[in-house]
């Protein structure tokens, strides 16, 4: 960890052009694990019940201590955590939001393969974690990738002929598919009836997209001679599954933090959004596959990578720092695994959107509307 730091520091001190002795101090924002691991903290607790980090605050110390290659005057900076899987990113996430001085009700998501999610404003906050697996980065997809160059990004659909129309990061040839590629697909497949509500496509449709192969049943994206690679992308009721279930940890989440502390989501006046892949979620379509609760778009905030920003903003001034300490004071924890009502949440949440279709009156009423629609035509 601290090779790749140093190879970091000297890629943006070279590229600033300065020296690295002129640097001053050193924020550091990150998950507990990786921050305890960092300092040489045991992080065992973190993952033993009653899941309670070795530590969550962190004075300050010279960068040099930690093999950190920068002048000895340099100052490190550890942003505190709040328990075992909320973190420091999290917090300086929070930070950077402004959350905590606004008074506006907000749900605060940072999506990743480890969804937290805090709820609250000026006057109080909750959080709590998630492992929502790493679907939403591309891992645990037959065709997944990050979002780079030939990555599958949007997705439609002829809604006669099942021929997909796809668009790829570069507008190059395509090579794989990436977490909010994931998200699109779903949603226009769902909404089109290609797939029902469990991720289980219509066989009796009459297209040879839709294909069984080794047993499992798949939609083919884009065929062989068309892609970067030497087969045909698809897109798997396996991969699918994968996506339900991460999703499902990511709503489950905020539906059980926000009936623990005695609110409903109409309640929210606001969702701030997250981390790298938050920024390029599209919301109407996270909406249609239950990623997140059906509210509003113009409610919705993206923020991208909230740590680096809260990190910059620590960086500058003592005030903002001084204040770090009070947010975190602030943050009450809920531990899923300690909190029973969160596994009824889950299982309901394993659907598309949902097995409460009235959670999602819009979609509901789109729904319904083409179904009429498609019996007309009949």
């Amino acid at each position: 960890m601290v090779e790749t730091i140093n190879h970091v520091l000297y890629k943006i001190i070279k590229k600033a052009g300065i020296s690295k002795d002129e640097i001053a101090t050193i924020t550091l924002a990150g998950n507990s694990t990786m921050t305890q691991l960092l300092l040489g903290i045991n992080p065992r607790y973190i993952r033993r019940a009653p899941y309670v980090p070795a530590s969550i605050l962190y004075p300050p110390f010279k960068a040099s201590e930690i093999g950190l290659e920068l002048g000895k005057h340099t100052i490190a900076l550890i942003y505190p955590g709040v328990s075992s899987y909320v973190g420091g990113d999290i917090v300086a996430g929070v930070m950077a939001s402004g959350l905590y001085q606004n008074d506006k009700l907000t749900l605060f998501m940072d999506i990743g393969t480890n969804a937290e999610i805090v709820i609250g404003n000026k006057d109080w906050l909750a959080c709590t974690a998630c492992s929502a697996g790493p679907a939403f980065e591309g891992g645990g997809i037959t065709f997944g990738m990050r979002a780079a160059k030939g990555a599958i990004e949007d997705f439609s659909i002829d809604p006669i002929t099942f021929e997909p129309m796809i668009m790829t990061k570069g507008n190059v040839r395509p090579k794989g598919i990436c977490g909010s590629g994931l998200i699109n697909i779903v949603a226009i497949l769902f909404e089109n009836g290609i797939i029902n509500n469990r991720g289980r496509f219509n066989y009796e449709l009459k297209t040879d997209r839709i294909r069984q192969k080794d047993g499992i049943w798949e939609y083919v994206l884009v065929r062989q001679p068309e892609t970067q690679i030497d087969r045909d992308i698809t897109i798997s009721e396996p991969d699918i599954d994968n996506l339900i279930r991460a999703k499902g940890a990511m709503y489950s989440g905020a539906m059980t933090l926000l009936e623990e502390v005695g609110m409903h989501i109409n309640d929210i006046e606001r969702i701030i959004l997250a981390g790298g892949f938050g920024s390029y979620v599209d919301l109407e379509k996270a909406m249609i596959i239950g990623l997140l609760p059906e509210i509003d778009p113009n409610k919705v905030i993206y923020l991208g990578n909230a740590s680096l920003l809260g990190a910059q903003m620590s960086s500058y001034t003592n005030l903002f720092r001084r204040n770090v300490v009070e947010v975190v004071k602030m943050m009450t924890n809920f531990e899923l695994a300690e909190t029973p009502s969160y596994m009824d949440h889950y299982v309901s949440a394993l659907f598309i959107p949902h097995t409460e279709m009235n959670y999602f009156p819009r979609l509901k009423k789109r729904m319904e509307a083409r179904r009429e629609s498609n019996l007309t035509v009949l």
